[in-house]
């Protein structure tokens, strides 16, 4: 009943349209209660004084009546689809605006599949709903008692002899309902599963197709598809074990009236009118009875469906800009500090706040590049990045390394509050970043992704997609800054040329380039590359660290990388192991420590010597760089 209560609150901005759809209903449905004493008046008058013209005016009475009902009807079915339309457009609108704004966490561990579910599937759900379901059930409700209160005016003891049959209808009905709703949301659930696994299969067809998957792939689907098929005939054999029986019991109701009525007429305690005005009432018992059934059925699958809808509406949006609007971001310097950090991903936590699933759907559980790493330790909580201090100066240049689940990736996308400090902080130009305007804050950290995302669309766009208004000349600029401006004009169409979902048109490298384009055109006080030349080749590699070396000039720049080429015009370097700073200092200072950064730097020079300049292995060395013991 909350549900409902719940689906029925957005109808509230609609009421007049409402009260306009049930102005019409009335309309129509008194003609249908007048309709069969206009009938009873031609018979019991007409037919029975041979009067031709009485016949005919009722005739037309008839007509009119029908023509008018033709007209109210038009009017509202369109005023009511347009309702469910609205409200279903305002529904969408409002679901889309919430994803927006959900933070990072949300969608560590939401399926996309599942969120595409709701937004399409259930949403129409809830329109059929809204633009049909619920008025009809009203319309019915109306039509019933309206037909019983006539029927019994005309001859009260053939109105409930016939009504006799009618508390087994609706036992039938109301067992209908019981059983109809979980089995409607079991429905929506595997529906939900069935498109995640088709969205990942989708994502991931190179990786598929890489490692020639196809079958085990569509095994996956066949599953899903198994089970969606099995719910769904589940549901259907409650339908088909319903709806016929509803159905007999309306026709023994007909039945019924028929026997009394034709009875009553022999009698002569009913005239033959009456019993002609009975067999058309008769319909407005049988078919809002029966009708109920299916608006059941309807209410059925929205009451399922909406609380999937509501489950991400309902998520908390923990990351937002303060209730006051925020500091503004304007002036940055790009003064970083890092004080006292320490992040914590409570797995248990995010498992049940906001989950983009029910109790029986898998989650996908990830906090970030890092926190995936990190997650599988055995603690239900798991600290990530412990007591981080650190000041970077305005302009300066931080490289940032650190084995895998070290945490430098998370450590970077906390500056631009994609996760929130658990504790400790995070403040630019000595202002905490969570009192900073979310919006402008971000607008100041240009970032370079290590998974870089290409929308369908011009390669202008793509790099303008952060600055929509930049001139053709601003987007070359920063092409050319990227060293992807020449291959751009070797394209079709230019910078007109549309790359395809996802940047398919593009290599990696070129992808690569382009993001970087895209985060220098925002010129930002602040640069976040994260990887941001691991997919290019070592030439375009040197000349993208030359062009950035201008670009970086007066910018704060962190740049996490694993080759130590990429880091070379770093002003210092920070090393991360196991969540904390292990090493800081210059390039010379930590190869002069023999730690985790000399090892790094041998090993990636070794791996580039000639196979007869390598030390020899067998004498431990490299072993010993592996953090081995040489046996």
């Amino acid at each position: 009943m909350k549900v409902f209560m719940r689906l029925l609150s957005y109808m509230k901005p609609y009421w007049r349209s409402i009260a306009l759809i049930m102005l019409l209903m009335s309309a129509g449905t008194a003609f249908d209660l007048l309709a069969p004493w206009l009938l009873k008046q031609a018979v019991d008058v007409g037919m029975a004084n041979k009067a031709m013209h009485t016949i005919i005016f009722y005739c037309l009475l008839l007509g009119g009546g029908q023509l008018m009902k033709t007209g109210t009807n038009y009017l509202q079915g369109y005023t009511q689809e347009r309702v469910g339309q609205s409200v279903v457009y305002n529904m969408r609108r409002n679901l889309y605006d919430h994803l927006q704004k959900l933070p990072y966490s949300y969608f560590d561990k939401a399926q996309t599949g599942q969120i595409m579910s709701r937004m399409t599937g259930d949403i129409e759900t809830i329109k059929n709903f809204f633009a049909f379901g619920l008025i009809q059930i009203v319309l019915g409700v109306i039509t019933f008692f309206g037909t019983i209160g006539v029927m019994l005016a005309f001859n009260w003891k053939v109105t409930l002899i016939s009504m006799l049959v009618t508390p087994l209808l609706m036992l039938a009905i109301a067992k209908f309902g019981k059983k109809v709703g979980p089995a409607w949301g079991d429905v929506r659930e595997q529906m939900g599963k069935l498109t995640s696994t088709l969205q990942e299969n989708i994502s991931g067809i190179r990786v598929v197709k890489a490692f020639a998957q196809e079958n085990l792939e569509k095994g996956k689907f066949d599953g899903r598809n198994e089970d969606n098929f099995a719910t769904n005939m589940k549901r259907a054999r409650i339908e088909a074990g319903s709806f016929p029986l509803m159905g007999f019991y309306g026709g023994l109701i007909f039945l019924l009236m028929i026997w009394l009525g034709s009875y009553y007429v022999v009698k002569g305690e009913m005239t033959l009118g009456t019993f002609t005005a009975f067999q058309w009432y008769i319909w407005g018992l049988v078919w809002p009875l029966n009708m109920t059934g299916w608006m059941i059925n309807i209410a059925q699958q929205a009451i399922k469906a909406a609380p999937r809808v509501f489950e991400i509406l309902d998520t908390d949006i923990n990351i937002a800009s303060p209730a006051n609007g925020g500091q503004h971001a304007d002036g940055m310097k790009g003064r970083v500090e890092f004080r006292n950090l320490t992040f914590r991903y409570d797995k248990q936590a995010d498992q049940n706040e906001g989950s983009a699933d029910t109790a029986n759907s898998e989650t996908i559980e990830s906090a970030g590049a890092e926190a995936t790493t990190a997650e599988s330790a055995e603690t239900a909580s798991q600290e990530i990045l412990r007591d981080i201090n650190l000041e970077v100066q305005p302009g300066e240049a931080v490289a940032i390394l650190g084995g895998t689940g070290s945490g430098k990736s998370t450590l970077i996308q906390m500056i631009a509050r994609f996760y929130d400090a658990t504790e400790g902080a995070i403040l630019i130009d000595g202002v905490d970043v969570r009192d900073y305007n979310l919006e402008e804050l971000r607008r100041k950290i240009g970032i370079v992704p290590q998974e870089t995302f290409l929308f369908s669309a011009t390669i202008r766009d793509n790099i303008a997609f952060g600055r929509p208004e930049a001139s053709l000349e601003q987007v070359e600029w920063a092409a050319k800054q990227a060293q992807i401006h020449d291959f751009i004009l070797t394209m079709p169409n230019g910078y007109e040329t549309i790359v395809g979902e996802r940047g398919v048109g593009l290599s990696g490298g070129q992808r690569q380039r382009v993001a970087l384009a895209r985060a220098i055109l925002m010129d930002p006080p602040i640069l976040v590359l994260d990887e941001a030349t691991a997919s290019v080749d070592t030439a375009t590699e040197s000349a993208i660290h030359e062009a950035l070396h201008s670009v970086m000039e007066g910018r704060t720049t962190f740049i996490v990388a694993q080759r130590l080429s990429s880091i070379q015009t770093a002003d210092r370097i920070i090393v991360l192991d196991n969540g904390k700073i292990a090493e800081q200092g210059t390039h010379k200072e930590l190869y002069e420590q023999d730690g985790f950064f000399r090892k790094l730097f041998n090993m990636q020079q070794w791996a580039d010597m000639p196979d007869q300049d390598k030390p020899n292995t067998q004498n431990g060395q490299l072993a010993v760089l592996r953090g081995g013991d040489g046996r």
